[in-house]
């Protein structure tokens, strides 16, 4: 695996594509350390230990913790990823998508291109969500009698941070797209990658911590982390793998 990356980073246009798509990888990264308006989130983000487990530990996984912190690319790239699956199977149930997915490169272009309005559309809605969500955990900038803002302070707050969110939906999508382009491809598999990677510091030392447990943490926790381990390279043998016909 090493040799194949220096094989490729002594490829001038291959360099430059593995540099355009870091570059991207890190305006990634700090948009999700970015704070978005009237949110104030705690240092230990919306929710703890008590959530571990549940679903909103998975979206923190898939953001690399920006759904946590609530930061402008909490939402990360799911709304396209959910767009992108409804609009697939909506092609089997209506004729004209059906009829787009067969006209080769052009209904391809088309495709994308609803599917990335649905992403703004279904992004829009989840950001809805996500704003009712963090106001319920009071998250939320306060007046200057620590109360919650009122009238129209209250729906300027939630149309700014609604927004936000939206924004940063198609800006990450945005992002993916460059990195098909210019980058190496797979922009939507980098993001999630870039996310995912992103949670293993936070995952190990929260490994270190159960070790400090004792109990039958000494055995869980090198379980967890050969089972890991052995994921990751299964997933690379698997990608790797080939059957001679």
């Amino acid at each position: 695996m090493f040799q194949t990356f220096i094989n490729a980073w002594k490829i001038v246009d291959l360099r430059k594509k593995l540099l355009f798509t870091a570059l991207i990888i890190f305006i990634y990264r700090v948009g999700s350390a970015l704070p978005v308006p009237f949110v104030d989130i705690a240092s230990n983000g919306l929710f703890g230990e008590e959530a571990a487990g549940t679903f909103l530990t998975y979206l923190s996984m898939m953001t690399g913790n920006a759904f946590n912190y609530g930061t402008l690319f909490a939402l990360s790239i799911t709304p396209y990823i959910n767009a992108s699956i409804i609009i697939q199977l909506l092609a089997v149930a209506i004729p004209y998508l059906q009829n787009l997915s067969k006209e080769g490169e052009e209904g391809r272009k088309k495709m994308n291109k609803i599917t990335r309005y649905s992403a703004i559309g279904l992004g829009l809605l989840q950001s809805i969500a996500y704003y009712f969500f963090i106001r319920s955990q009071d998250m939320l900038m306060t007046d200057a009698n620590g109360s919650q803002f009122k009238g129209f302070a209250a729906v300027f707050q939630a149309i700014v941070v609604i927004l936000c969110y939206t924004a940063g939906t198609a800006l990450v999508m945005w992002l993916g797209e460059l990195i098909n382009e210019k980058g190496i491809g797979n922009g939507i598999s980098m993001i999630l990658f870039a996310g995912i990677v992103a949670r293993m510091p936070t995952t190990i030392a929260n490994l270190y911590q159960y070790m400090d447990r004792g109990g039958v943490y000494y055995v869980f926790v090198p379980i967890a982390a050969i089972a890991l381990v052995g994921m990751i390279f299964f997933i690379v043998w698997m990608d790797n793998a080939e059957r001679k016909i």
